[in-house]
């Protein structure tokens, strides 16, 4: 088996590691890169990480379709649609921890 140079996990300290945690129904985080970048989320200007919402396991896009469609009061289809064209989903960086392998730096 392949190790992979780096990973992502829930940071159990962020105020919001419950919400995730019941989305994601794991700690393990994809992401499509182990970068952030500057948001706006709200009133917030933060740095995020792009969640990889194509390659979440089991019903765990499902539940954050549901999540999303509830905090913002729309339909789940036009959530699946704006997350379809745009391929990712932020997660701000509090929210996760980035671990590497030591051979990402060999």
């Amino acid at each position: 088996m392949a190790r992979e140079l780096w990973w992502a996990s829930l940071n159990h300290s962020s105020p919001r590691y419950a919400d995730w945690f019941a989305i994601l129904g794991q700690d393990r985080v994809p992401l499509l890169s182990p970068w952030t970048a500057k948001a706006k989320l709200g009133e917030e200007t933060c740095e995020v990480y792009a969640l990889d919402w194509q390659n979440l396991e089991g019903d765990a896009s499902q539940r954050l379709l549901e999540f999303i469609a509830k905090k913002f009061g729309v339909g789940t289809e036009v959530i699946e649609a704006d997350l379809d064209r745009d391929g990712h989903f932020p997660i701000r960086e509090q929210d996760v921890t980035i671990f590497y392998d030591i051979r990402a730096f060999l």
